[in-house]
């Protein structure tokens, strides 16, 4: 195998390493948000809209670090010549699947945070 496509399969390696973290991220809010309902419909307390916090405050961490390492790859590929500047763009307007997905889910966790993070001890009341 040519010493470009190892390194153009070691960087994309990397992005799927990190989509799989990441996406374990996020998984993990949306649980600690699921259990925070159940501990506040049975201790009372408020603690589904703390989990709020934690969900948007994940959302925004991986969003923002996901495209940070993506273009920081695609950076790489372009400096070291393993990418030309039209497949550069085309990457940037059609990113690999798995990447967008939890691009969308990184936007769709910190808006559902930030609801039950304002909204969350009415929406326990409401389903009580």
């Amino acid at each position: 195998m040519a010493t470009d496509q190892v390194r153009i399969r070691s960087l994309y390696e990397g992005l799927y390493r990190n989509v799989i973290v990441f996406g374990l991220l996020i998984a993990a809010a949306w649980l600690f948000a699921a259990f925070s309902y159940y501990l506040s419909r049975a201790t009372g307390a408020d603690w589904f809209a703390r989990s709020g916090a934690v969900m948007a405050l994940a959302g925004a961490a991986v969003t923002f670090r996901l495209a940070n390492f993506y273009q920081r790859a695609l950076a790489t590929a372009l400096k070291e010549g393993l990418v030309s500047v039209p497949r550069e763009i085309e990457l940037r307007l059609a990113p690999p699947q798995s990447y967008a997905v939890l691009s969308y889910l990184g936007y769709l966790t910190g808006i559902v945070g930030t609801g039950i993070w304002g909204y969350g001890d009415l929406l326990v009341r409401l389903m009580s």
